[in-house]
Formats: structure tokens, C-alpha cells, sequence
């Protein structure tokens, strides 16, 4: 089974439409799940309200298309307001919501088992049961809704049941975050996810926040990284899993706010993470394809030392 997670695209212009497929599709609660087991962030860290009502209202009108590649990345490395986020845009979305969820391959079925549901338990209109019938034969799941002008507004007999389909991903999203907060805090402390990285980037502390120099912000990082070789698995599921996870912290550091870097060198990192993160998916696929376990984890083994080295190579540059 593919993380959802592994499938976040390095490139900024590519964040949009993918993030706007994973709102609207069923398993988006198993997104929150992940996100919230590897991207945790301290109390209180989350966006500010402001700013996400600001685009909130853009992305349910026109998509996340407009809005900026940084408050895409505040709402990944906060899943229960990325939750949130997802449920407004299910009950409040205008029509370019509707052709997102029509174009998906996903939820067609889900969306055609909801209108039956709905003819079948509200009676919505007075429409005789078996014209209501013929009528939902008729209809056809690939229908792209027309714009509605400003300030007006379109009854639509499918937007009951495309809200009970799309609407179900945020609730079932919600009890995900609440559960997986409430299920490891103790009465005095602050909610944890239940399920985390234990080593390298995907650590709590992976992203060397507490570093105030860029020196040793990334000296830091390559500490981090070199945590690969403290397990070496030797079955394809171990070393499956340790890339994995390897390849999860780096997407978290690649979206992370890098620390004390000059805006200069926060596009160096970037890039270089995306470079990186290259790397680990010829791995992981290599592996997949059925190459020695004991082979992958050696490429893997170079790659961590390019990594490191090119981090304290870094660091010596800025200190």
C-alpha cells in the first residue's frame, strides 16, 4: 500500500492539483492520519485564522490554483485544520468543486451508491417514485456543471448527494485527528499523534528547530540524516520501510520552513531536497522491481553520505 504522504509532488506548481484530488477523495481521512503521525507541529503553531479565511474563500470559488505554495504547505503540516479546511470546501464549494469531483475516477461509484441513497430515504420533491427513477438512470456522472453567475444562486438536484459523499471524507477526516490525539495524551498534556517517525527527518525533532545559526541548523540536519545506518534491515519489508520513512522526512523537511536560512539559502535546500527526494523514489522503486534488498540499502547508504556531506559542506560555507 502506497503512502499517501510518498505521493506529495517536490514541484510548487504541481501542490495545487494534487491537493485539491485528495480533498475529494475517500481516503482522505487516511491523508489526515499520515499527515498527523509525520508532520506533527508544536501547540499553537497552527495558521492563523486570518490568513486562512482570506484564501479559504478563494479556494472554494476558483481551487487551490491561486492560492500561495506556503499556506498549501501551513495546511499539510496541520492536519486537523487541513481537515477542517476540507470540510468547509465540501459543504460550501461552488461549481469548480463540483467539476473536481466529477473528474475523479475515485468517487464515481461512491457518488453514484449516494444518489440512489438519497432518492431512496429523502423525499425531496413531489416527484412520483417511478419518474424519479427513470430520472436517475438518466443521469450522468461525467456532467461538468456550468458557472452560476455571481450572486446567483442554481438549485441542483445532485448537490445532495455529491455533499453526503464529499461531506462523509471530512467527518470520517475529523474523527482520524481526534482520535489520534485523544488516544495517547494524559490529562495534563498536549495532544501527540499516536503513531511517529522515531529517527532522521521524520522525528518530532528531525528539523532542528531549535537551531538558531544556519551552521548548525544544518549540521544538525546531516546528524539527522546519518540515522539511517543505526538500523540496517536486511529483508525487502525492513529496508522497504526504513526508505520509507526516510523518503517521509525529507517531504516533511522539503515543506518545512528551514530554520534560519537567508531566503538564498532556503532555495538551495530547496532544491537540493527535491534532488534527494528523487534519489530515495529510484531506491524505493528499485526495490519494489525486485532488486536485492542488500543492493538498495548500499545506493541507499551512498545517498545518505551525499547528503550529509553536502549539509556540512554547507555548513562550513556559512559559518
Amino acid at each position: 500500500m502506497t503512502l499517501h504522504t510518498m505521493t506529495i509532488p517536490d514541484e510548487p506548481a504541481e501542490l495545487p492539483r494534487w491537493l485539491e484530488r485528495q480533498l475529494v477523495s475517500p481516503d482522505f481521512g487516511r491523508l489526515v492520519a499520515e499527515l498527523l503521525a509525520h508532520f506533527p507541529s508544536p501547540p499553537g503553531d497552527a495558521p492563523s485564522q486570518p490568513l486562512l479565511d482570506r484564501w479559504l474563500s478563494t479556494a472554494m470559488r476558483d481551487g487551490l490554483g491561486p492560492v500561495p505554495a506556503e499556506v498549501l504547505s501551513q495546511l499539510l503540516r496541520h492536519p486537523p485544520t487541513l481537515a477542517a479546511f476540507q470540510e468547509r470546501i465540501a459543504l460550501d464549494g461552488g461549481p469548480y468543486w463540483d467539476s473536481v469531483l466529477l473528474q475523479s475516477d475515485d468517487l464515481r461509484d461512491a457518488f453514484e451508491r449516494g444518489k440512489l441513497s438519497l432518492d431512496r430515504v429523502l423525499a425531496a420533491d413531489d416527484t412520483p417514485p417511478a419518474a424519479t427513477k427513470q430520472a436517475t438512470r438518466k443521469a450522468s456522472p461525467k456532467a461538468v456543471p456550468k458557472s452560476v453567475p455571481s450572486g446567483q444562486v442554481k438549485p441542483s438536484p445532485g448537490r445532495g448527494y455529491k455533499v453526503w459523499a464529499f461531506a462523509s471524507t471530512a467527518v470520517a477526516a475529523c474523527l482520524v485527528v481526534a482520535v489520534g490525539y485523544l488516544a495517547t495524551r494524559g490529562p495534563d498534556e498536549p495532544a501527540l499523534p499516536k503513531a511517529q517517525i522515531a529517527w532522521g527527518w521524520g522525528k518530532p525533532s528531525g528539523l532542528a528547530l531549535d537551531q538558531q545559526s544556519p551552521k548548525g541548523y544544518l549540521n544538525k540536519l546531516a546528524d539527522s540524516a546519518e540515522e539511517w545506518s543505526a538500523y540496517q534491515p536486511s529483508d525487502a519489508t525492513g529496508v522497504g520501510t526504513r526508505v520509507a520513512e526516510l523518503r517521509i522526512g525529507c517531504t516533511r523537511l522539503m515543506h518545512s520552513a528551514y530554520g534560519p536560512l537567508t531566503p538564498a539559502d532556503k532555495a538551495w535546500l530547496l532544491e537540493h531536497c527535491r534532488e534527494w527526494g528523487r534519489r530515495l523514489d529510484g531506491h524505493q522503486q528499485a526495490l519494489d522491481a525486485g532488486s536485492d534488498p542488500l543492493v538498495v540499502r548500499a545506493a541507499v547508504d551512498e545517498t545518505v553520505q551525499l547528503i550529509a556531506a553536502t549539509l556540512r559542506a554547507k555548513a562550513k560555507q556559512l559559518g
